[in-house]
């Protein structure tokens, strides 16, 4: 059995409301595979060692990450994960993964001051950033209002 399949298993047994998994890092890279294919890979730290992570994100998603977002931006990333069974070499099944993002949002960027926004109980809010100096709130982008924003993709 697929080892993604056993994770997703173990995990709605724990918690059967979580489907997506959010990831926080800066983006090293942003580059177009093809015209509906954009690649995000951001770069992390762990025991002082660094390792990058690629995301993909598709079609109208694709083109509002490329156009907004950019390198040393440090950025939340909502995802799935997705597995295709291929037939190998050898005749046996080989599983690749993909990490689809499915949201974003940015947390950081040079030069402007970006700060969590907090309510009326002084608690910050989860996911929810303004910049400092406009006041202007930072969106959440996402798979479903990019295609409200851009209906005229093909």
């Amino acid at each position: 059995m697929d080892l993604i399949v056993l994770y997703k298993r173990w995990v709605s047994i724990l918690n059967p409301r979580i489907d997506k998994m959010i990831i926080t890092g800066k983006i090293y890279d942003i580059y177009k595979i093809n015209d509906d294919i954009t690649n995000i890979v951001l770069i992390k730290t762990r025991n002082k060692k660094e390792y990058f992570v690629s995301l993909i994100c598709y079609f109208h998603f694709s083109d509002l990450v490329s156009k907004n977002y950019f390198k040393n931006d440090f950025v939340k990333i909502w995802f799935r994960l997705r597995s295709n069974k291929r037939i190998g070499k050898d005749g046996n099944p080989v599983y690749y993964n993909d990490i689809i993002a499915e949201k974003i949002i940015l947390v950081k960027r040079k030069d402007i001051n970006i700060k969590r926004i907090t309510n009326e109980y002084g608690m910050e809010e989860k996911h929810r950033y303004y910049v400092e100096d406009t006041g202007e709130v930072i969106p959440q982008h996402s798979v479903k209002s990019a295609i409200q924003d851009n209906t005229n993709r093909n």
